[in-house]
């Protein structure tokens, strides 16, 4: 499970908008600087999860819809990244990746070790509030 620089970057995003206020791209970039050619893409996504709300018109711009009292880094993480990329700290967790030492249904013991990494990862992403990251 890597954050990725996207990733990162919606979280800078949640973090521009957490003081409760409506900011254009140009205001949320260069609060967090955030390229503008990444921004349009995560500020789509964030708000077909319900992170954010895109307000259109004169006057438009974007903010939260997401309490972050109850908002994580794991629910930013789920927002942008497929799930196969964040359920995986390796190669071998991704789906339809046949390994050689998994075979008949058995995993090796370093696939297991993955997997038990990849869930204290997940459990951790999941633990702190957004509100405590402010």
């Amino acid at each position: 499970m890597l954050i990725t620089r996207e990733t990162d970057y919606a979280m800078r995003t949640v973090r521009a908008l957490a003081g409760g206020k409506r900011l254009n791209i140009k205001q949320i970039c260069e609060a967090e600087c955030i390229p503008v050619q990444f921004a349009y893409k995560i500020l789509k996504k964030l708000s077909e999860k319900n992170i954010l709300k895109i307000i259109r018109g004169a006057g438009g711009g974007y903010c939260l819809e997401a309490d972050l009292n109850t908002l994580t880094l794991y629910d930013i993480l789920v927002a942008i990244e497929n799930e196969d990329d964040y359920n995986s700290v390796n190669l071998c967790l991704k789906k339809g990746v046949d390994c050689i030492h998994n075979s008949n249904g058995k995993h090796c013991k370093m696939n297991k070790e993955f997997r038990r990494i990849n869930a204290v990862l997940e459990e951790e992403l999941k633990k702190v509030p957004f509100i405590e990251l402010i």
